[in-house]
């Protein structure tokens, strides 16, 4: 008689201790897998969380002072210490980066319409220009 070669056939009692014992070992490793995927998608989402909610400010705020502190610096005006180099230079990356993904059509941050996201950037710019003026004649 023939008889089909498996070790999941019950004549060897060692073949399937030795494949629980590895299914048990794969199970145990999945753990810090599992543990692992966790925290990386709660970190994840923290991190979009604080970008959807401070993004926009952020975009706002680098707009003013990337006109501002130029302007404070051309009139002798006190433009916040030596802080106020490395405040434009973050205002200088943070506008960029808005104005380039708007130039690329890509997607807004925010979950807006990207037309009303374009908009938004344009009416900042606006503002803050109006902002920078009206500090300039105060």
């Amino acid at each position: 008689m023939l008889r089909p070669y498996s070790n999941l056939l019950g004549s060897s009692r060692s073949a399937h201790r030795a494949n629980l014992r590895a299914e048990r070992l794969r199970a145990f490793w999945q753990v810090p897998r599992a543990i692992k995927v966790a925290i990386s998608s709660l970190v994840t989402a923290a991190w979009e969380l604080l970008l959807l909610c401070s993004w926009p400010l952020a975009s706002l705020a680098a707009a003013y002072l990337v006109l501002d502190l130029p302007a404070r610096w051309f009139t002798h005006r006190g433009a916040y210490g030596k802080l106020g180099a490395l405040l434009f230079l973050a205002s200088v990356a943070v506008a960029w980066i808005g104005i380039t993904r708007a130039m690329q059509e890509a997607p807004p941050i925010a979950p807006v319409r990207p037309k009303f996201a374009k908009a938004m950037l344009g009416i900042s710019w606006l503002a803050a220009l109006l902002c920078t003026i009206g500090d300039l004649a105060g």
